[in-house]
């Protein structure tokens, strides 16, 4: 497809949270969007993924792995491209869009001297969302800004945080929230209630699919006696796996067969866990009910999920928990506390159970009421299938069209693009 073609809607994205060569799973779920937006016949799309610049200073390996991420590489077939700003650490992030503004408009222009963008779409309100707006504005293009958790739901509270975030929501020309959560703290922050679309988070079907339990049991080494609880992410305080420790002794009282799974590595983002994780855990007595079997491959990790009884996620805020939707994909019943987008996806379709409150006793009642009913894993598993992210893609691809211009659609001939989308009603 020629860059130059009339019939091509491009999209600018905009994410500080992007995969690269160097960490290829941060921000995976804008990528998995973001492919599967530019796999529509009809769109091409382009990332500008800003990257604070960071001396390489091995010692220091959160500055040093920045400093290795690529200046322009190839992820999944998109364009991406990285340009470099100063983020002074602590006070920087109080200013970041102001930071970022500038090699973000520079690197834009770059790009639209081949690629004249129709729409940015930026992901994270602050700080790409506010930069990214101030860029639309320069072209005179919309922009949309899809929040996704933390951006939405503490940081407009922050006085240095929430002023531009609130001038971002009043002048940005659509947004899309993860949650109802998210998109009613929007509105509340200035976003025109008509301009915000519930989009939430997909999953890929394909790799998250049903599977003989025995055999990925047998295949991880797992007992197949058990009834195994499952939790995958960074081991972070705000995941709360602690919270399930806790509750364990209570749950073992009722269901003596119970075992605990803990997929996942030490914290990357966040300051690690695994120590207070293991003092609790040797303290309690529980080391032959917890297992720790570090990071696993994502392509691996349905696996773990057909190998479980229940997901649970203890999650202090989420946006659209990406490790939910994995579980429920597989046909995983889960209990979850009431963050981000978990009641959407479990509570309203009757996948799972929400917790009472955040705490190890809430924890355990609702594990057990869990390992009381039969679920129907075939159900939960058909109730996914429409989630993948060709069709969440379609609904982003529908709200872009209503944001263009009139005279814009006209010349992209919007109505045709619109037809890729008119599938989602029968979706």
């Amino acid at each position: 497809m020629s860059d130059c073609d009339e019939t091509v809607m491009r999209v600018l994205v905009v994410s500080a949270t992007f995969p690269s060569s160097v960490d290829p799973t941060r921000g995976i779920f804008v990528k998995e969007r973001i492919a599967a937006l530019d796999r529509i016949p009809g769109v091409e799309v382009r990332v500008i993924a800003p990257t604070p610049w960071a001396p390489p200073i091995r010692s220091i390996p959160s500055w040093y792995e920045r400093s290795q991420f690529p200046q322009h590489e190839f992820v999944d077939g998109l364009s991406v491209s990285r340009p470099r700003y100063p983020l002074p650490p602590k006070v920087g992030g109080y200013i970041h869009p102001q930071l970022m503004y500038p090699a973000l408009l520079k690197e834009a222009k770059r790009i639209h001297q081949a690629f004249p963008f129709d729409l940015i779409d930026a992901h994270f309100v602050y700080p790409s969302g506010v930069a990214a707006t101030r860029v639309a504005r320069h072209f005179r293009v919309p922009v949309c800004m899809t929040g996704r958790g933390a951006d939405m739901l503490r940081f407009p509270s922050y006085p240095l945080k929430g002023r531009p975030i609130r001038w971002a929501l009043r002048n940005c020309d659509g947004s899309i929230a993860l949650s109802s959560e998210i998109a009613e703290a929007m509105i509340i922050n200035g976003a025109a209630k008509e301009s915000v679309a519930l989009i939430p988070n997909g999953v890929d079907t394909n790799k998250f699919r049903p599977a003989d339990s025995a055999q990925c049991r047998a295949e991880l080494g797992l007992p197949q006696a058990k009834t195994i609880l499952l939790s995958v992410g960074d081991r972070i305080a705000l995941k709360g796996f602690q919270v399930i420790v806790e509750a364990l002794p209570k749950v073992l009282q009722r269901r003596p067969d119970v075992m605990y799974v803990c997929v996942g590595g030490p914290g990357r983002h966040g300051t690690d866990f695994t120590s207070q994780l293991r003092s609790a855990i040797a303290r309690l007595g529980l080391s032959d009910r917890v297992l720790f079997p570090g990071i696993c491959e994502h392509d691996q990790l349905y696996k773990w999920h057909n190998a479980s009884d229940l997901y649970v996620l203890a999650s202090s805020r989420e946006g659209s928990p990406n490790a939910l939707l994995e579980a429920l994909a597989c046909g995983l019943p889960a209990v979850s506390t009431r963050v981000g987008g978990a009641p959407d996806e479990i509570e309203k379709t009757g996948y799972g159970i929400i917790m009472r409150e955040r705490s190890a006793i809430a924890a355990a009642d609702a594990i057990l009421a869990a390992c009381d009913r039969q679920w129907n894993r075939e159900q939960i598993r058909h109730g996914m299938e429409n989630r993948s992210w060709d069709v969440t893609a379609r609904h982003v691809l529908q709200h872009f069209c209503s944001l263009l211009p009139e005279s814009k659609a006209s010349r992209l001939q919007v109505a045709k693009l619109s037809a890729c989308t008119a599938s989602i009603s029968g979706d």
